[in-house]
């Protein structure tokens, strides 16, 4: 069992003898400061989301993961204290998930910590206030949104250019025009199911990489041909595998569509993979 000890107002919180904060276990609390043991490695998804009197968080030493959402909306955080690095326990890289500071309109800067190699579509969506990022050299995918409508930002301190940036990583921000010149063409897939987070995959599409197989998670592709206007690939390992695609320039492509009835809920489950290239 969790214990937890607080200060008689209830705004500040430490936790002992817990090696994961759960699915929206403190969504919506009043605390102003979190300072997490370093027994913490996961924070879960939507951990401390709308927790809108937070100002001020440190991240375990040891976390390893950042889910979905952790921190979305929390209006009145200005500083976050990340580890040094994150991995997880058999030294594969950390994870800071989709959305998780998403809305935060008060975080001024954030170090991105060694061992990241993907920051999330939407991590850092709309953090108006945000003037200094920092990214280790192991981060080599910056997926969608991941620092759009971060209209302050000024300092951006890479050691190079990421492998994989989406197209609108940077929409709206002082780098957006500098990101789009420099950045390569991306094929990203993304797998949408009617109770469940949309799972988003990308890879590098570049014409050195045809014949080679590619892994992003749990799904492989390998590229058939590359050109300006479209690309074609093959899905090698997925749940739903097989099959040569074209998906051209520009153009949303859906590669996978069905609906069925899903026992125990309501309503119709829906399915689809979608491509696009861009």
């Amino acid at each position: 069992m969790a214990l937890f000890k607080k200060d008689t107002n209830e705004d500040k919180i430490k936790f002992r003898f817990k090696d994961r904060v759960e699915r929206a276990e403190f969504r919506g609390r009043g605390m102003t400061e979190l300072e997490m043991p370093d027994t913490i490695m996961v924070v879960g998804e939507s951990g401390f989301r709308e927790c809108r009197k937070l100002s001020r968080v440190k991240i375990s030493n040891n976390a390893c993961e950042i889910g979905a959402y952790a921190f979305k909306d929390c209006d009145m955080l200005e500083n976050v204290v990340m580890p040094g690095e994150m991995r997880y326990p058999d030294g594969s890289n950390g994870m800071i998930g989709i959305g998780c500071f998403e809305g935060c309109g008060l975080l001024r800067e954030i170090t991105i910590p060694d061992g990241v190699r993907v920051i999330g579509a939407n991590a850092f969506h709309n953090c108006a206030a945000l003037e200094s990022v920092t990214l280790p050299k192991s981060v080599q995918a910056i997926r969608s949104g991941a620092f759009a409508g971060c209209a302050r930002l000024r300092n951006l301190h890479a050691p190079g250019v990421p492998e994989l940036i989406a197209f609108d990583a940077f929409r709206d921000t002082p780098y957006q025009d500098i990101i789009a010149e420099r950045r390569r063409p991306v094929l990203t897939i993304m797998h949408k199911s009617t109770y469940t987070l949309p799972q988003l995959y990308q890879f590098a599409a570049s014409p050195h990489l045809i014949g080679t197989e590619q892994v992003d998670g749990d799904m492989s592709i390998m590229l058939d041909a590359v050109e300006p206007t479209r690309i074609c690939f093959r899905i090698t390992q997925y749940k739903h595998a097989g099959g040569r695609h074209v998906v051209l320039s520009n153009t949303p492509t859906s590669l996978f569509y069905e609906e069925y009835d899903c026992k125990g809920r309501t309503g119709t489950q829906k399915e689809e993979i979608l491509a696009s290239y861009r």
